[in-house]
């Protein structure tokens, strides 16, 4: 067996080299300026590098690819990050594998700043998919011991690849985060690991796109908004298996009785976890809900891409906590939050969540409601 035979293990998916197809599909602001199709093979980055972006909106790049060459579709996220180009997988479609890994390079600079904005996206019903680099050798066979070292060798290559574009980031933009890599890495070659879950969406930093906003909320919304907003904010645990077992975790932590508060004009509460004497909590600011639903009105009236980046509706998120017992009577958490206020306010660190945030993270994306 020759090393060709076993550089073959550096495609991430089965099947002939046949490289993929590019089909011009639409204007910058389109849902798809281009569609990509096919395995991923030598040659396509150069196909991608001759793609007009429109300048500063970008173009909108469509995938529908079960993958191929790994070291190609490490070329295709350089090719893509380096350019104005969102990147997207629509209902129906997959982009899987070495597809995967080029998607991760979606984004704009924007601004006079230039300021670079994520822009990698898919709508529910698209398939995402990750897993890691494999030697697939066939069993019962002997190869020369050189040919193997070549090979293991090239295997760490790609290993390092991984990590390289773990690295990279521009403007507080990262081209994959810990959640995402860790995930990768423990998914065998012979398996997949797909974005299915709103959970798993929010902590691998996946936009789900044509999902509806809700234009009521409940407080059932409160929580799930804040319990994702923790699933964002703490990131991965290595010694948990997905995003599913982050979030029970979470629930199984959380502090019983009334859970949900409206602290005064400004504020609403949700008691979260304890740690030691600390009760958590998630700060919701009255003004920002309002000005979240006038939002996902608007929003879910309009069904254009606006400078071909997709806009969604967001919420501010913030976190405090109170040094008070576990399982304290919610009266006792709302005071102590009142006095925390008058001394120094509350929820001064967060983060910013899309609409889809407010809908429970068990949720499967193929459930959520259309726009």
């Amino acid at each position: 067996m020759t090393i060709g035979r076993l550089l073959l293990a550096l495609c991430v998916a089965a099947g002939p080299a046949v490289s993929g197809e590019i089909q011009e599909l639409g204007g910058f602001d389109a849902e798809c300026t281009y569609k990509f199709t096919g395995q991923v093979a030598p040659g396509d980055t150069r196909k991608i590098a001759a793609l007009n972006t429109y300048g500063s909106a970008g173009a909108s790049l469509c995938l529908d690819s079960p993958g191929g060459s790994l070291p190609e579709g490490i070329k295709m996220f350089n090719e893509i990050w380096n350019s104005q180009m969102h990147t997207r997988v629509v209902a129906g479609d997959t982009c899987e594998s070495a597809c995967a890994i080029a998607w991760l390079g979606g984004g704009v600079q924007e601004g006079t700043l230039a300021i670079r904005f994520a822009s990698r996206s898919i709508e529910p019903g698209g398939v995402l998919g990750f897993h890691a680099p494999r030697l697939d050798l066939p069993v019962g066979t002997t190869y020369p011991a050189e040919d193997v070292e070549k090979a293991f060798r090239i295997a760490l290559k790609s290993a390092e690849d991984y990590f390289r574009i773990k690295q990279t980031t521009d403007d507080s933009v990262d081209a994959l985060n810990d959640f995402l890599y860790a995930r990768i890495l423990e998914t065998p070659g012979d398996s997949m690991f797909r974005i299915q879950s709103l959970a798993e969406a929010l902590m691998a930093n996946v936009e789900v796109t044509a999902v509806k906003a809700p234009e009521t909320l409940r407080k059932a919304n409160l929580i799930y908004l804040c319990e994702n907003a923790f699933l964002v904010d703490r990131g991965v645990d290595v010694s948990l298996p997905d995003a599913a077992a982050h979030l029970q975790r979470l629930r199984d932590t959380a502090e019983a009785g009334e859970r949900v508060g409206y602290i005064n004009e400004k504020y609403w509460a949700v008691r979260m976890d304890h740690f030691r004497r600390n009760t958590n909590l998630c700060i919701l600011r009255d003004s920002s809900l309002g000005h979240f639903l006038k939002s996902t009105k608007r929003y879910n009236a309009d069904t254009t891409y606006p400078n071909g980046r997709p806009y969604f509706p967001t919420v501010e998120v913030s976190f405090a906590a109170v040094n008070i017992q576990t399982n304290a009577p919610s009266e006792k958490v709302w005071q102590a939050l009142k006095e925390l206020d008058g001394e120094n306010g509350l929820g001064i660190r967060g983060v910013s969540l899309p609409h889809y945030a407010v809908f429970d993270g068990l949720t499967s994306l193929v459930d959520l409601p259309r726009h």
